[in-house]
């Protein structure tokens, strides 16, 4: 997915080492930008023309695993390779136990932080929810900026809430977390940033994009993202790199950094699943995720790769080197904190609607979250 044309060299290597192991077998790589690949993979599906490997993210799979489309790895990989993986990222390619694809490179929530802006403020970056609305008072009398950009759109809107309340679901997973007096409190505090201009209102209807273009505008002073944009901000605008700092993602005491897992699917449809699966832990394995993370700002899903002196090495640039030091340290204690769900396109879309109707004062939080379990408990599918 969005390799080419600049890791042409990479990819192309990769096939033609794997092609070398395995005579007579040929790998054909067919490069898709992000926006497309949903809509290409569900078409290919309906046509019987789907690839024997494919490169997904895990909501997007978990979508296709429901509809039984893709391979089990547990039926092709040793408890080895499976264990080379580190756990979290293992875990969140499972659909209700049963894995459906192998993890392959990771990223993790951090702050981006315009330390211009809040010097202009005299107050220092947050490192809590908390610490944020006194911050945000400031910004919006000096800076006159917004604090805070985390888009309520879609799956960070999830996110955003598992990092202030702890959890997604209860323990039983029949229910969401967030009913009680802490899921109470997180609504009501983001409509709090809402009403009072501490955040900017297209929150409610921009994505990543919209965040990135008013955070290099100085419209906005801080905003989540992974480490892999540092060196997008570098380029799109370098007088401003001297001005960032990196923090860790805000979250609740006790509440695991937010790991974001891409992977490599083989669909069921495979005309050859075993040598299929052989080509993705190849491309996941050890060995060759540290020569891709190497080339690009992102980390491994394998534990060997971290051992790799690379690691400890200088990028050059002491902002990409802060921001992957406190990135590769919520890769191993972190989680994926929205896994893989059954029917999550509903469910997310009935959680984002309620919390915005609470975020812009049309509902009160305890209606809205009374709502999304009225809606969420069927979902989750629990017989009691």
């Amino acid at each position: 997915m969005q390799l080419a044309p600049f890791h042409n060299d990479y990819v192309k290597g990769l096939l033609d080492n794997f092609e070398a192991r395995h005579p007579g077998v040929r790998v054909k790589w067919v490069d898709v930008a992000w926006a497309e690949m949903e809509r290409k993979v569900l078409a290919s599906l309906a046509a019987g023309t789907a690839p024997d490997v494919v490169n997904l993210n895990p909501q997007f799979s978990a979508r296709l695993a429901e509809l039984g489309a893709l391979e089990n790895p547990r039926r092709h990989l040793s408890d080895q390779e499976i264990g080379a993986f580190v756990p979290a990222a293992w875990h969140a390619n499972q659909l209700a136990g049963v894995p459906f694809a192998l993890p392959w490179y990771l990223s993790t929530t951090i702050h981006v932080v315009r330390q211009d802006l809040l010097e202009q403020s005299g107050v220092q970056a947050p490192r809590s929810f908390d610490e944020l609305p006194a911050v945000a008072q400031a910004l919006r009398r000096h800076a006159q900026c917004y604090a805070w950009f985390a888009p309520m759109d879609g799956s960070l809107a999830l996110e955003t809430l598992v990092s202030m309340t702890g959890a997604l679901l209860s323990p039983d997973g029949c229910r969401p977390a967030f009913e009680g007096e802490t899921g109470r409190l997180a609504f009501e505090f983001l409509h709090r940033l809402y009403r009072q201009g501490w955040v900017p209102p297209t929150v409610l209807t921009e994505g990543h994009r919209g965040a990135v273009q008013q955070f290099l505008a100085g419209d906005v002073a801080m905003m989540p993202t992974g480490m892999q944009f540092i060196s997008q901000m570098k380029r799109t605008n370098p007088q401003l790199h001297q001005h960032l700092r990196i923090t860790p993602q805000w979250l609740r005491p006790g509440t695991p950094p937010n790991i974001a897992v891409m992977n490599l699917a083989v669909p069921r449809t495979a005309r050859n699943p075993e040598l299929a699966m052989r080509l993705a832990q190849f491309i996941a394995n050890s060995d060759n995720q540290l020569d891709l993370v190497k080339r690009v700002p992102l980390l491994p899903s394998t534990r060997r790769s971290y051992e790799d002196p690379f690691f400890e090495r200088s990028t050059g640039d002491d902002l990409l080197d802060e921001a992957r030091r406190v990135s590769q340290q919520q890769v191993f204690e972190g989680a994926v904190q929205v896994p893989p769900l059954r029917h999550y396109a509903k469910l997310r879309a009935s959680f984002v609607r309620q919390l915005q109707l609470a975020m812009t004062g049309r509902i009160g939080s305890e209606a809205a979250i009374v709502e999304i379990s009225r809606v969420w408990v069927p979902l989750l599918g629990c017989r009691k």
